[in-house]
């Protein structure tokens, strides 16, 4: 039989503040302690407190030492550097309660120069911005120990370092919309880092891509997983990276495969009706249905977050040939997935249909694809291509089925103007 894992007992700590208090100064001292294990130890035993316990949180951003946590990145053992590189995560990314001491200016000055300095170091460390990071992705699959945790970890950072979080005043906004500080200004990031090379783009997507053939290699009749916790942190990563390289995500293709695996599986979800309970994770539990749902959430936004601060930023959807290298698979899939989702059937489906296919459909690609493949349409030459590989049929549903009148309208006079074109040849 399969092992389990190794468990955590943290209930008993919850209800004593003076242990959780005790524990915050131990972490700080096992942390300056000048011996691998013991830092390690503290690392790894912080990172999971820090979350669990509120006092130790009052503490440890008095005790812990950011400079520390930096350097133990850069250590040969790979063990320290995924403790070190858990706690780093942790840190940069928690959100506080909405708590009177955790709304006091000394406390949350700490704790974001702690989640900060950390990050910043991280993006820092090797020879030049990210040669570390860049490295860790690189190495082979017997060189990190928990392979997957390790890069999961390291790609999560690099898209916290190229998007960080705001140093915000906690507050009651589920959506983390608040930009604003306790003085009414607006909220810097907590940390200021170089931005990831552009190289980084296509090793983030490749090893998305392989995430994602991993996850269907290992379902059996069409049933297991096809969302991780490794392919939302990827994603995460490369819509992070993207504004800042616009161009270089417009023209990459592997970019563009990544982020479109991810909404040809909606579609096919969709078109197959598939049941959520046959991708649910055994892994997770009775909170498998939860964390489907955030996954699935989450890889699908991603992805289209990297078409759109691309493409759309760029302006490249104007500019794009349907001649050029891949274009053709590219309109035929968005022409296929609008016909499949454009329709009779699945207009019935977004008011009757399950709670699962209603929400695979609002966080779906759908709209976005129907602005790119109108985008792409409004130079003649894309046009005439677009009619050859079933684009037409796809206008057609546009037209009759579209989101909103000015979808109907644009679609309508594409259809107006093919057919003038087609009379005039």
């Amino acid at each position: 039989s399969k092992a389990k894992p190794p468990g955590c007992l943290i209930k008993w700590l919850r209800g004593s503040p003076m242990l959780a208090t005790a524990l915050g100064k131990m972490a700080g001292k096992a942390l300056a302690l000048p011996w691998k294990t013991s830092q390690q130890l503290a690392c790894a035993s912080s990172s999971r407190c820090f979350y669990e316990l509120e006092q130790f949180q009052q503490v440890s951003v008095g005790t812990l030492d950011a400079q520390t946590i930096v350097r133990l990145l850069k250590q040969p053992e790979k063990g320290v550097n995924l403790a070190a590189l858990m706690l780093t995560a942790v840190l940069s990314s928690y959100r506080l309660a909405l708590k009177a001491q955790n709304v006091e200016g000394d406390f949350l000055k700490r704790f974001y120069d702690l989640g900060g300095t950390s990050l910043e170091g991280f993006s820092a460390s090797g020879q030049g911005p990210y040669d570390l990071a860049a490295r860790w992705l690189h190495a082979g699959p017997q060189e990190l120990p928990a392979e997957t945790e390790f890069r999961s970890l390291v790609a999560f950072l690099i898209g916290q370092c190229a998007l960080p979080p705001l140093a915000v005043v906690p507050s009651l906004d589920l959506a983390g919309g608040d930009r604003d500080t306790s003085e009414g200004k607006s909220a810097p990031p907590i940390a200021e880092c170089d931005p990831p090379p552009s190289a980084l783009l296509d090793k983030l997507a490749l090893e998305s891509i392989k995430e994602d053939q991993r996850l269907k290699s290992l379902q059996v009749d069409s049933k297991g997983p096809l969302f991780s916790a490794m392919l939302c942190h990827l994603l995460f990563a490369l819509a992070s990276m993207v504004p800042l390289h616009p161009k270089a995500a417009a023209n990459s293709a592997t970019v563009r495969g990544a982020a479109f695996a991810q909404l040809m599986k909606i579609q096919q979800m969709v078109a197959k009706g598939l049941d959520p309970r046959t991708l649910l994770d055994p892994e997770d539990g009775n909170r498998g249905k939860l964390f489907l749902y955030i996954k699935a959430t989450a890889s699908i936004r991603s992805a289209l977050a990297t078409i759109t601060g691309s493409w759309l930023a760029a302006d490249f959807g104007a500019r794009f040939a349907v001649t050029e290298e891949g274009g053709r698979d590219f309109i035929q899939y968005c022409t296929r997935h609008i016909q499949q989702i454009y329709n009779n059937k699945t207009a019935l489906t977004r008011v009757l249909g399950t709670p699962w296919e209603r929400v695979m459909l609002s966080q779906g690609p759908t709209t976005t694809i129907a602005e790119l493949l109108l985008m792409i349409c409004s130079t003649e030459s894309n046009l005439k291509e677009v009619a050859r590989l079933g684009g037409e049929q796809a206008l057609h549903a546009l037209s009759r089925y579209g989101e909103s009148t000015q979808v109907k309208q644009q679609a309508t006079m594409l259809l107006t103007k093919l057919a003038v074109m087609q009379q005039i040849r």
